[in-house]
């Protein structure tokens, strides 16, 4: 390029020497005035021309800049499908053991009440035969067994499979021994499932149906951390109060003394 205006300037240099020669009236000084001239227009060209490879420059490295991060960008949204996709996946499996636990905890309930259960009658149970009174078919091995399951889920994680165990075991066997602890299960797992209110009304809810089980101060034990999570201090200091007072000897009456002291 540089080679082109230089050859095109000395064309317009002979050129106009020539005319300036055939009209008679060009001088030595006017010669140098234009190679002058002539020679800083090739130099303005040559920035000119340089400016330009520069931006020339800069723009390709820009673009090769956004090729880049295009690239990184696409890799990035790539890697973030691929994660989704494993887990949903996850998801996916998490969502069918929950559905064989639940069918298992349903077939062994369904197996149970099939499966008459035998019992050596007694005496009074030969006067209930006679008397036309239907013999019990459910035993404590049964209500052991359904509970059980049901403590299996949750130790899994699948609290939702567990709950509907425990609210089943308290359909079936609602006056067993372990029916306060499977209430207790429940609460623990609507707590879980920052359901407060509810695992709030199921935590007392052992007191009322159960006041003489061992469970009673531990349940309202959590009733009072509830209360507390939820603003409600002077419900939670009542509550610690009464767990001291009625069960002094209770495993848990010592962190209800150490909580209502941290609170007031």
């Amino acid at each position: 390029m540089r080679h082109t205006v230089r050859s095109a300037a000395a064309r317009v240099l002979v050129t106009m020497a020539a005319a300036l020669t055939m009209g008679g009236c060009a001088t030595k000084a006017d010669i140098r005035d234009l190679r002058t001239e002539l020679r800083d227009l090739a130099i303005r060209q040559d920035s000119l021309m340089s400016e330009l490879r520069r931006e020339t420059l800069n723009t390709q490295d820009t673009l090769r800049d956004q090729s880049s991060q295009l690239f990184d960008f696409r890799g990035a949204i790539a890697r973030q499908l691929q994660d989704i996709s494993q887990s949903l996946t996850r998801l996916e499996a998490l969502v069918g053991e929950n559905q064989r636990g639940i069918a298992g905890v349903r077939d062994q309930l369904a197996n149970m009440r099939r499966t008459p259960v035998s019992v050596t009658p007694s005496i009074g149970d030969s006067a209930s035969a006679e008397f036309g009174a239907a013999p019990p078919t459910q035993t404590t091995g049964d209500a052991q067994a359904v509970f059980n399951a049901a403590v299996t889920q949750f130790n899994n994680g699948s609290l939702t499979t567990a709950r509907l165990g425990f609210e089943q075991f308290l359909q079936m066997y609602p006056n067993n021994e372990l029916a306060p602890d499977a209430q207790f299960y429940i609460a623990d797992i609507l707590q879980k499932n920052d359901r407060n209110d509810d695992a709030l009304a199921a935590f007392q809810k052992i007191r009322e149906l159960y006041p003489t089980s061992a469970k009673v101060p531990e349940a309202l034990y959590r009733v009072a951390l509830l209360q507390i999570d939820m603003g409600k201090k002077a419900d939670a200091r009542g509550t610690l109060q009464l767990i001291i007072n009625t069960w002094p000897d209770a495993e848990v009456t010592a962190l209800a003394r150490d909580k209502l002291k941290e609170i007031r």
